[in-house]
């Protein structure tokens, strides 16, 4: 993906040190096509939202494998300076999935019996 691809814009984020009690989502992203395909992930500190073909999202963009973030998103919010953090929209067909790293299924099982 080109910076084509993404309308960026610097965003009012939460201040260091601290997480929003908002859920926070991990977006995955499809970059490249063919045999250079491969997924970029993005960290969202809040629930993003639809807008005519693309999805517009507050967060960062992330390096760390899928398992890594779902268990350290936390901490990797409050150490990113705020100045990383950016308000993006991507288009809706650029993403593989939108994951919720709030939900916890052990809970849920709990709730269920």
């Amino acid at each position: 993906m080109s910076e084509k691809d993404f309308a960026v814009s610097i965003s009012a984020a939460p201040s260091v040190g601290t997480v929003t009690k908002k859920p926070c989502y991990l977006v995955s992203l499809e970059e490249g096509a063919g045999k250079t395909f491969h997924v970029r992930r993005f960290i969202s500190i809040d629930k993003p939202d639809l807008l005519n073909g693309f999805v517009q999202i507050k967060g960062i963009f992330s390096d760390l494998s899928e398992e890594e973030i779902t268990k350290t998103f936390t901490e990797v919010l409050t150490k990113t300076p705020k100045e990383l953090f950016l308000d993006m929209m991507f288009p809706w067909h650029k993403i593989c999935s939108i994951r919720s790293l709030v939900f916890n299924a052990n809970k849920f099982q709990t709730l269920v019996k």
